[in-house]
């Protein structure tokens, strides 16, 4: 077994695609690559990750939603033994995948920017009225739902309606996400954190998990301070950062695909 099985996370994200039904401007993974893994092949990479500890296994994309096999994925990553979290804008959810992933324990994971329609302006696409139908939908199903809420400079100040919007929408969980120069928020200047935006960023985040404490779980995830682990949508393992070119990679599809039939056979 190569060293690095040992330092995976308790959770692995899976880049399903880079299709989206959406075009935020800061998006960290624009359409440049069509590339998608068969749903077959992502069970057999859950497999291997549940036998090494990890817990839960992120979907994401681009958009998951646009694949018409996410309800399939959701129930192989179950089947595997890892908890289904669906990364989604929320503009569209099937019945098929509300059934697949209530069914197998999953989570959504809503990506809302601004507590109000100005989040189309985000998105660029008119789309709030959907997204707050669908979050009414997982909730009223008691199927876990959570809220990831990228913050950039000129959005500060909407944090505390933006916790306000999330427990009201029955969210159990918010986690601030500083924005970081990758995709399309690359070099672009109203993407840019002073070390003291980024310092008001976590001490915000910090009163406002007192200010709701037991109410709702609200915390801060800052790329800047530790490696994501993903597998892209061509099936390659990385370590990702906050800049594109300190990412590490792991090991391609290949190898990934031939640890799940070693581990098998080991029976480790």
């Amino acid at each position: 077994m190569p060293p690095w099985y040992e330092d995976l996370p308790a959770s692995v994200c899976v880049r399903l695609t880079r299709r989206c039904n959406a075009a935020c401007s800061f998006c960290q993974a624009p359409p440049t690559s069509r590339a998608e893994l068969p749903a077959a092949d992502i069970g057999r990479m859950a497999r291997f990750f549940a036998r090494q500890g990890v817990r839960s296994m992120k979907l994401s994309g681009g958009e998951p939603t646009v694949r018409e096999d996410l309800p399939e994925i959701v129930t192989l990553i179950a089947a595997a033994g890892l908890k289904p979290v669906v990364i989604t804008n929320g503009i569209t959810l099937s019945g098929e995948l509300l059934e697949a992933c209530a069914a197998a324990g999953g989570e959504f994971k809503f990506s809302v920017h601004r507590p109000s329609s100005d989040n189309d302006l985000v998105l660029r696409r008119r789309s709030f009225g959907e997204v707050r139908r669908n979050m009414a939908l997982v909730g009223g199903r008691g199927t876990r739902l959570s809220v990831n809420s990228v913050i950039t400079p000129g959005s500060l100040s909407l944090m505390p309606e933006l916790v306000e919007f999330s427990r009201e929408a029955g969210a159990g969980k918010i986690s601030f996400i500083p924005v970081v120069s990758r995709g399309r928020a690359r070099r672009r200047n109203e993407f840019c954190f002073s070390p003291a935006e980024l310092d008001a960023v976590i001490g915000r985040t910090a009163e406002l998990a007192d200010q709701y404490h037991g109410r709702i779980t609200v915390r801060c995830i800052d790329f800047r301070s530790h490696a994501y682990w993903i597998v892209e949508n061509d099936g390659s393992l990385w370590a990702e950062t906050a800049s594109e070119e300190a990412d590490r990679k792991i090991c391609g599809r290949e190898e990934l695909l031939m640890l799940d039939d070693t581990v098998a056979e080991r029976g480790l």
